[in-house]
């Protein structure tokens, strides 16, 4: 015991925190979230768009790879202002649709680089493995873009990166 009568020797304090650290530390937290949350916004809204991105290039490897299985000719019809993709067999038969998200907008090119804007675009996948070419551009609210181009001989679709070189 101390002279004060305090058993732990101190004189009235506890082992805690003031009222002034906590409203510190939560001021210091605040700032932190209020930096970083526009970094990690862009990156999930990145992250977004290439999952969108690897859904178109699916449909187009799902085209070719029937294409050259059953011997016959796909092909996938991208209308930009339904914003749906739809693949069916050269007659239209077993047609199947995929929606895109509302907050990516399609826009599909033609060879020469120009918007098509003459309604939906067919790109078809013969059963040799070829296929039409093309780039579609997917491009998301907050303006990133991302393209998307179909080489004619391998009938392969590639995500492009914002240079023009294969993106990872």
């Amino acid at each position: 015991m101390s002279r004060t009568g305090n058993r732990w020797g101190t004189a009235g304090t506890a082992g805690g925190f003031t009222l002034l650290e906590l409203i510190l530390v939560l001021v210091v937290i605040s700032m932190v979230a209020t930096i970083t949350y526009p970094s990690m916004s862009r990156g999930r809204t990145a992250f977004h768009l290439r999952a969108v991105g690897r859904d178109v290039i699916s449909t187009f490897r799902v085209a070719r790879e029937t294409a050259v299985t059953e011997q016959k000719v796909m092909k996938v019809s991208i209308d930009s202002g339904a914003q749906k993709m739809t693949l069916s067999d050269d007659v239209g038969d077993g047609a199947r649709s995929y929606q895109l998200p509302h907050d990516v907008t399609v826009l599909v090119l033609t060879n020469t680089g120009e918007p098509w804007v003459q309604g939906p675009l067919e790109f078809r996948f013969l059963p040799n493995g070829s296929s039409d070419a093309g780039r579609i551009q997917l491009k998301s609210e907050n303006g990133a873009v991302l393209s998307i181009e179909i080489d004619p001989i391998l009938g392969v679709a590639k995500l492009l990166s914002d240079r023009g070189g294969t993106a990872r």
